[in-house]
């Protein structure tokens, strides 16, 4: 069987990283938190298990956020590239517009829908996600 390999990286190419399994997720979330983080009306996320994920090249800067989930980012061009949540151990999202072939990893679920802007009309046929985390 041949080995599943899926790279992606920043902009710049000053961090590189590898996952070694298809995603569990295919997801685009339209959370205020992720809204802001990003600098779009909705960010779309692949999830791999953290065991199976490396950063390869570089070390992306990590930023702490209110909500308890670590952010990474590249510190030379600033594109954002992961999600990992105290919610959901084990799990690492990785942005998928940083993977190198984002158009294999279509979304395939909604999280967050309510938090959608009202003026974001755009959809896509996913079903909504009835387990996402839950927030306080």
């Amino acid at each position: 069987m041949a080995t599943i390999q899926i790279e992606g990286g920043c902009y710049c190419g000053a961090v590189r990283y590898l996952a070694n399994e298809k995603p569990k997720y295919q997801a685009i979330c339209f959370c205020a938190n992720c809204r802001r983080a990003v600098g779009a009306q909705s960010v779309a996320w692949v999830t791999f298990t953290t065991d199976r994920f490396s950063f390869v090249k570089g070390s992306p800067a990590r930023f702490r956020t209110d909500t308890e989930a670590w952010r990474t980012f590249c510190r030379d061009c600033g594109s954002s590239l992961t999600y990992e949540s105290d919610d959901r151990p084990g799990e690492i999202d990785a942005v998928t517009a940083s993977l190198d072939r984002p158009e294999d990893f279509p979304p395939n679920r909604r999280v967050f829908e309510e938090e959608r802007l009202p003026w974001d009309t755009f959809r896509i046929e996913t079903p909504a996600s009835t387990d996402e985390p839950k927030r306080d």
